[in-house]
């Protein structure tokens, strides 16, 4: 007896591409400031450093690309504001969702205990006191232990969100100055280097809201920085403009159809009368959601040439996706994976049974 399995997603591998959160994370992309029209800061990213280098090109030091970001810790002889560095994010987190922030952090002073993330509603560089006595959500003291090293470390955190968080912030909250006895790092000033940030839903099929794309637009447009970003600073500490919260990510939900080999022809891609009737169930299941997209997928087993198969599956995709187009106009992506995917053991021929296949996935918001 054949049987036809109609299944979510959670039980069939499907890699996802994560979801970055934050705005040029790697810090490659280089605004060019309205003041000095030179490209002395990344798009995305404003530091309240006002006379510090903050923005380096330099390949040889960063963790990879051309740019990284350093942050002011301390003067050899002056004390200085606290430095930190903001950005908005994309969207806005969904209340009690799990995220994952990852970075590389580069320092050879004894400072890691006091580095911080904080997320806010509010734009803290219209505040007047910054984020000076305020305690920010993760500390690296509270995550991983590092030591003072030329070289790039790895930190990761997980992060339950309220819901309320519009802004990130990195990063000296250390109450007090603090007093080295080193080298500084350039000039006079003592730095730590950060790189490569990332912030990804922990759900798999929690996604960028629509309006990302806006949002970046919006970002990289504000060109404003140094003495200009000063002085609306100045005219905004008493009346801040309005910040609206940002649109959620988006919540996929995902309905899987999997065609196994016997409903097509030996050797063919032409289906079978018995795998159109299963699709367009499959498409009249879904036809009244909000789909985003649709990605059909062509596998074989590891009988046969490469070649071949790769063909195969590329045509036995392409053949679903169009009996499959005007029943459920949308987004449709059709690829092939030959023997690469399987699904079960391919020494079996129970197993080279099950990899014969093809799979639908159709995505679509909650």
């Amino acid at each position: 007896m054949r049987r036809i399995v109609l299944t979510l997603l959670g039980l069939l591998p499907l890699a996802l591409p994560a979801q970055n959160l934050l705005l040029n994370g790697g810090f490659e992309e280089e605004n060019i400031c309205s003041e000095y029209s030179k490209n002395c800061a990344p798009e995305g990213w404003i530091s309240t450093s006002l006379y510090a280098d903050y923005y380096f090109d330099d390949a040889p030091n960063a963790l990879e690309g051309q740019h990284f970001v350093g942050l002011v810790l301390a003067r050899m002889d002056r004390q200085v504001a606290k430095h930190f560095l903001r950005s908005r994010l994309l969207c806005g987190l969904r209340k009690g969702a799990q995220y994952q922030l990852q970075f590389y952090i580069r320092s050879k002073h004894p400072v890691f205990d006091s580095i911080g993330i904080y997320f806010s509603a509010n734009d803290f560089l219209y505040q007047k006191e910054k984020l000076r006595g305020t305690r920010p959500q993760l500390l690296l003291k509270d995550s991983v232990q590092l030591q003072p090293s030329k070289e790039w470390q790895k930190v990761s955190f997980m992060y339950t969100a309220t819901g309320t968080e519009n802004f990130i912030s990195i990063g000296d909250f250390k109450s007090s100055e603090h007093s080295f006895s080193g080298a500084p790092d350039l000039g006079k000033d003592y730095y730590f280097f950060i790189d490569s940030l990332s912030l990804t839903p922990l759900n798999p099929q929690e996604r960028l809201c629509t309006e990302a794309g806006a949002v970046k637009e919006e970002e990289y447009g504000f060109d404003v920085r140094h003495n200009l970003l000063d002085r609306l600073v100045y005219v905004y500490t008493k009346a801040p403009p309005p910040v609206p919260p940002l649109a959620k990510t988006i919540l996929q939900r995902v309905d899987t159809l999997v065609i196994p080999d016997v409903l097509f022809a030996t050797n063919s891609y032409a289906l079978g009368e018995e795998a159109k009737n299963l699709v367009s169930q499959l498409a009249n299941k879904t036809a009244s959601a909000r789909i985003d997209s649709v990605v059909v997928e062509g596998h074989t087993d590891s009988q046969g040439n490469l070649s071949a198969n790769q063909t195969l599956s590329e045509n036995r995709a392409a053949s679903v996706a169009a009996f499959l187009q005007p029943l459920l106009p949308s987004t449709i992506v059709s690829r092939g994976w030959a023997s690469t995917r399987p699904a079960a053991d391919n020494r079996s021929a129970a197993g080279r049974q099950k990899n014969r296949r093809v799979e639908i996935y159709v995505y679509m918001r909650e």
